[in-house]
């Protein structure tokens, strides 16, 4: 089992309103500012499918939060998220743009 820590993603909107955006690729790498490997959504989703870990963690308290793999709740799409916790910058959507 791997473990790569993501520092950064970019996003796409796939239907309209351009609000409803998906992680489409993730940058990962041991330095927040310098991503050293890319992986596309289904590349992340096969990996962890395989038994890898993705993960985040908080500059301000240094807490991980896991990536997970969900169903989007507009459209059904599997998409990425972070596990639920009381630290936001954490979260994926927090975390700079790779682009």
């Amino acid at each position: 089992m791997a473990e790569h820590r993501v520092v950064c993603t970019d996003q796409v909107p796939l239907d309209e309103p351009t609000s409803h955006a998906h992680i489409v690729v993730v940058g990962t790498g041991a330095d927040p500012d310098h991503a050293t490997g890319h992986w596309t959504l289904a590349g992340v989703i096969s990996s962890i499918g395989a038994g890898n870990v993705f993960y985040t963690i908080s500059p301000s308290t240094g807490k991980k939060a896991t990536v997970r793999v969900v169903p989007c709740s507009a459209c059904g799409h599997q998409i990425i998220k972070s596990s639920a916790d009381a630290v936001t910058d954490n979260n994926l959507d927090s975390l700079r743009r790779c682009n």
